[in-house]
């Protein structure tokens, strides 16, 4: 039972450097994710990390595809740190949310120039 809770422990650690990866903009997935999203009309979404696509409902775009490949891969590595093999996860899902900010004065001054 203990080495249980150990693995259980160890893959919530993981759970928990992956999300904070993620986030950051060390992931590169922010920028290419908040444009498909912002693309396909979505405010969120959500990854599967074990799968090799792109997110159901969002264009397929390089940027992005290297993005996830590249988080995917920090995954495995973080797992293999902490004891863990890929046989131990049955299934990663990340879920997005980006929130609609207002447009700065600037920015409506330019959208409406345009008009």
């Amino acid at each position: 039972m203990q080495s249980a809770m150990a693995s259980l422990k160890k893959l919530q650690a993981v759970a928990h450097d992956i999300a904070h990866h993620a986030q950051s903009s060390l992931s590169w997935i922010h920028p290419h994710l908040g444009e498909a999203c912002a693309e396909a009309g979505v405010l969120d979404t959500s990854v599967e990390l074990l799968m090799s696509s792109c997110p159901r409902g969002l264009a397929a775009r390089k940027p992005l595809e290297l993005a996830l490949s590249s988080l995917r891969e920090k995954f495995f590595e973080m797992l293999s740190t902490y004891g863990l093999s890929r046989e131990d996860v049955r299934a990663v899902r990340l879920e997005f949310r980006f929130y609609a900010r207002l447009a700065t004065r600037r920015e409506r001054q330019i959208y409406e120039e345009d008009q």
